[in-house]
């Protein structure tokens, strides 16, 4: 574990960066606000917490996977001279996902 673990870096560097495309200095310079996605909860419970940010999503188990499944082999059929490779899927788990909206002072 680094010695810097817990002392905030992390989340310093991403409201940094989310502040940077926020203002319009990043890609095409345009101005637009970024939405993030985790499951990890002390980040969670940080970005719930700022005012920096404002949670716009929760889900707390994963979806079917085996519609998953299957539709990963749809898309694979077209590769691969129609093999289906595809072993695994997206979803069937219980770990909560939450999505957050950057929205820096204030929102734009």
């Amino acid at each position: 574990m680094p010695e810097w673990q817990g002392a905030g870096v992390g989340t310093a560097f991403l409201n940094e960066i989310m502040q940077y495309h926020l203002e319009g200095k990043g890609r095409c310079e345009r101005k637009y606000p970024t939405y993030f996605h985790t499951s990890h909860p002390q980040l969670c419970g940080y970005m719930r917490n700022s005012k920096k940010w404002k949670q716009v999503s929760a889900k707390l188990t994963g979806d079917n996977k085996a519609r998953s499944i299957k539709s990963l082999q749809n898309t694979a059929k077209g590769f691969d001279n129609g093999k289906k490779t595809t072993t695994g899927g997206y979803g069937g788990h219980f770990r909560a996902v939450q999505g957050f909206k950057y929205i820096g002072n204030e929102e734009i």
